[in-house]
């Protein structure tokens, strides 16, 4: 799903160092500050739900993994509440979600090390797919392949993915045209 989550704001809004960790930082505050930057966080998050939108080549690549039967899961550090709004919006036909209510947030591993016991599968035959640092450091931590997803310049942590790809229109023809 496309983002337009502004960090630079939300770190200002909530005082967090500019070359911090959003999450990190909020649980480093005292309880009454951390409920606080959580509702700007949170505001931020559901702004941003409502005006997303499925990142180009990711629908049909979906459409194909289903129709080939992969399971899918969508592990994200945003809310419950703001990632079923971007779900219902975009009609996203993927049930499985974990979001930083139900897990501990990317980069740590337990999302995905729980799906692959979920899906019956070792690590190693998932694939995690993602488009920032901490969906690749996560992957990492779990023995999980990563693909980066970059669409504009290879960003500088690029070579944490054991694949990149311009846009979701490559990955499925690497995945399913490109076969054997």
């Amino acid at each position: 799903m496309t983002s337009s989550l502004d960090f630079v704001a939300i770190k200002q809004e909530i005082c967090c160092p500019a070359n911090a960790d959003v999450l990190s930082f909020l649980q480093s505050l005292p309880d009454e500050q951390q409920h606080a930057a959580l509702d700007v966080i949170h505001r931020h998050e559901l702004l941003d739900a409502q005006t997303s939108d499925w990142m180009p080549g990711a629908r049909a690549f979906v459409d194909r993994c289903i129709e080939d039967a992969i399971p899918m899961a969508i592990v994200t550090r945003n809310s419950l509440q703001s990632s079923r709004v971007k779900i219902e919006r975009n009609a996203i036909p993927i049930d499985r979600l974990i979001t930083r209510e139900n897990s501990k947030p990317k980069p740590d591993p337990s999302a995905l090390l729980h799906i692959a016991s979920e899906f019956g599968l070792p690590t190693h035959a998932i694939l995690m797919v993602g488009d920032y640092r901490y969906d690749l450091e996560a992957g990492r931590n779990a023995k999980m392949p990563s693909c980066l997803i970059h669409y504009t310049t290879l960003p500088d942590y690029s070579h944490l993915a054991d694949y990149s790809f311009q846009h979701f229109g490559l990955l499925q023809q690497a995945m399913f045209e490109f076969q054997v």
